[in-house]
């Protein structure tokens, strides 16, 4: 797994509201029953990106999260340090503690190759390009039994 359990979890749950309901609140057990992520887990995970300022939260009737930012906004990086699931700075793979050019692990030439890639990545991605995917918001309304835009209702299962 490239990236931890929560962190795909977060990325998930973000991913989740940008693309069904990036202004309307979503409660907790709404979000967790269509990403399938263990509600007290889901818990946990929104309220850590409650506090770092990328979700706001409403109680109460009609309440539930929204986005803080617009989805340009927030990149990917912002989500995974949010839930402290970005890879530490010289972290070695081989378990050395941290390891460096001058005295480097086994891995220490890939780690840094998939490493820099993952920071490009998470560095330039934000939830305005999980929004703009058509072809996903498709597959995702047709999950959740929207209607199709010729009007028939939509397949209730996972493709």
């Amino acid at each position: 797994m490239l990236l931890s359990q929560t962190a795909e979890y977060a990325l998930r749950a973000m991913a989740w509201l940008v693309a069904t309901s990036p202004e309307a609140p979503v409660r907790a057990r709404d979000l967790s029953a269509a990403t399938g992520i263990p509600p007290q887990y889901l818990s946990k995970i929104l309220r850590r990106l409650v506090l770092a300022g990328l979700l706001e939260s409403q109680k109460g009737r009609g309440g539930g999260f929204t986005l803080a930012y617009a989805p340009e906004e927030i990149r990917f990086v912002d989500i995974l340090e949010a839930v402290d699931a970005y890879p530490a700075p010289g972290r070695c793979a081989f378990g050395w503690g941290a390891c460096n050019a001058d005295y480097p692990c086994p891995l220490h030439s890939a780690w840094i190759q998939m490493s820099e890639a993952l920071r490009s990545w998470a560095n330039n991605t934000t939830l305005a390009e999980v929004r703009d995917d058509r072809e996903m918001l498709a597959r995702m309304s047709r999950v959740r039994g929207d209607k199709s835009p010729d009007g028939a209702a939509g397949a209730a299962e996972h493709e």
